[in-house]
């Protein structure tokens, strides 16, 4: 088996008969061969394939297409059966399943062509891979290309992590797995059956690594994921069982805690690469709270009284110390809780420990009621700034529309509801309202002064204008770092990093002067974009160039002569 990772001649070449170097071919299958080369020369004329030529190419089990490399015959045929519905109505099963087999082998190899593309790009010497270089040698494992990655996020449709990803995958299965890499290229491995090699070698010597790659390139092909993953990790473990202790301690130093988006809408919440014996505690910590929750009355499933646990836990609360609350809209207490903010919602204290039993307290957050005592407000409290972006209407019940909240995504109007409200329950929330054009931009910002227990009344707060098209560098400021105001502004303008393929909040980005400060650019609205500090970096580097003709529009010019033009955040589709 070849360790070439690139594509060795094959029967899809149709090299001629006389050629001395062809070892794919006998000489009683040329004939076959020359049947191959009169269809690819009638595609290549424009005449369709019939159901005949297709059953002819062999699609059935063992047959001659069900043998071929994958590669332009094969992609012909594949194409000439799969884009005529007469055509593949007419085939029988066998070949059916022959032209799946077939279309996985293209897979495979569009796969290897994306990752030797991407590998080659990143890797070609450059002004920024130079000086990184000892020699003009060839080098096993050159050098990258410093933002190699942010050129790739257009074409990969990626952040430019995500591209930096690639090409430290492409880099790896390229240099430390040929075998692997080569079979990929042959339609014999799957590209997933090659992340998984891949994933589960990554902690293996050069020398150890090597045998893994011969033995499981011959192993892969017919595995299900599964079985390859427990047959790659057997055979690591069996080359250097100490690899599992380096594993578990690389790792562990990526351990995080983070909050997603479900796919229904709802929210999730999960920890990775944490001790063994503590997360099994921590468990154990939940699972006795749910059983104490249960013994205690609460209604709900196990399953139920382990949300609840895991959320007291994480906000230091206790749900079975909460104020009673009077039923509403005929709904129980239990029933109203969980429309208001999910399971467990029923808390006593806010984050910062201030009862919500004594409606005197001073730091009590609940909203109140001139004609009476505190309301009951037993819901999570959620401290916001300006990251939760809702409709007016939304806001007021007037409207379906959806809002977001940065690092979450998308909120339905009832969600985005329930997060205003938690944000009202909070002391340290501000308020800020930006007003949004006709075509779903920024037209115009105004922030609420201090704190308050209750989105702003709109028509109470002065507003600013987001300055689009011509500036007359109204809001310019002689300073150089812009003040608050000037900041939100362009922040509402653009709500993210303005560069290609990055979504890191403009509330944690760097305010950048596109035109530099010290070569006179001004600190107005018309010159001044948020940049996450990546991207800040980027386009100081040899070859970048960013330019914003408009106001929060920027054209960004990579060294390889591209430009890509990024506009003002849209609200609304």
């Amino acid at each position: 088996m070849s360790a070439e990772p690139f594509l060795a001649p094959g029967p899809d070449a149709l090299k001629p008969a006389d050629d001395p170097e062809d070892t794919w071919f006998l000489d009683e299958e040329w004939e076959r061969a020359a049947y191959f080369g009169s269809l690819m020369t009638a595609a290549g004329e424009g005449e369709e394939l019939t159901a005949q030529d297709i059953s002819g190419s062999g699609f059935g089990q063992d047959g001659t297409a069900d043998q071929l490399r994958p590669g332009p015959v094969l992609a012909t045929l594949v194409h000439a059966a799969t884009s005529n519905q007469q055509v593949l109505a007419s085939l029988p099963d066998d070949d059916l399943i022959g032209i799946i087999r077939a279309a996985r082998k293209m897979e495979s190899l569009i796969a290897w062509a994306q990752l030797t593309a991407i590998r080659e790009f990143a890797t070609r010497p450059g002004a920024q891979t130079a000086t990184r270089r000892t020699s003009a040698a060839p080098c096993p494992d050159p050098a990258v290309r410093e933002f190699a990655a942010d050129e790739l996020t257009e074409p990969l449709t990626m952040t430019w992590q995500g591209a930096a990803g690639e090409i430290g995958y492409a880099r790896t299965v390229a240099g430390r797995l040929p075998h692997c890499f080569a079979a990929l290229a042959a339609g014999r491995m799957h590209p997933r059956q090659l992340r998984i090699i891949a994933e589960e070698t990554a902690f293996l010597s050069d020398a150890d690594v090597a045998i893994a790659d011969e033995m499981l390139a011959g192993l892969a092909p017919g595995k299900t994921p599964g079985q390859l993953r427990a047959m790659a990790r057997r055979l690591v473990l069996r080359l250097d069982p100490d690899s599992a202790r380096r594993r578990r301690e690389a790792a562990r130093s990526h351990a995080q805690v983070r909050t997603f988006a479900e796919r229904s809408g709802n929210a999730g919440m999960v920890a990775h690469e944490l001790p063994a014996d503590e997360a099994l505690a921590s468990w154990q910590h939940i699972e006795q709270r749910a059983l104490d929750l249960r013994a205690a009355g609460v209604p709900g499933t196990l399953q139920d009284l382990r949300v609840r646990a895991y959320l007291d836990l994480t906000q230091e609360r206790d749900i079975r110390n909460a104020p009673a609350a009077a039923p509403s809209s005929g709904q129980d207490q239990e029933g109203a809780a969980d429309h208001a903010s999910g399971p467990g919602a029923e808390s006593p204290k806010d984050p910062g420990g201030t009862s919500r039993e004594d409606p005197g307290g001073d730091g009590g957050p609940g909203p109140r009621d001139s004609s009476g005592p505190v309301a009951p407000d037993t819901g999570p409290s959620l401290a916001a700034l300006i990251n939760i972006t809702v409709p007016l209407g939304t806001v007021l019940g007037t409207s379906e529309e959806p809002g977001s909240a940065d690092g979450f995504g998308p909120l339905d109007a009832e969600t985005a509801r329930d997060l205003l409200a938690a944000a009202a329950r909070n002391p340290r929330t501000r308020w800020c309202i930006t007003a949004v054009a006709p075509d779903g931009t920024a037209a115009a910002h105004a922030c609420a002064p201090g704190a308050r227990h209750g989105p702003p009344d709109p028509q109470a707060l002065t507003y600013s204008n987001v300055i689009r098209g011509p500036c007359q560098h109204a809001q310019a400021q002689r300073t150089y770092r812009p003040s608050r105001k000037l900041r939100h502004l362009v922040n509402a303008r653009n709500t993210t990093c303005t560069a290609p393929g990055c979504s890191q909040p403009a509330a944690r980005c760097d305010l950048d002067h596109t035109d530099p400060w010290e070569q006179g650019g001004p600190t107005c609205a018309c010159n001044l974009a948020p940049l996450c500090r990546h991207h800040h970096r980027c386009k100081q580097a040899q070859g970048w160039r960013l330019e914003q003709p408009q106001p929060g529009v920027l054209t960004w010019h990579t060294p390889t002569g591209r430009t890509y033009t990024l506009t003002p955040t849209q609200y609304t589709l």
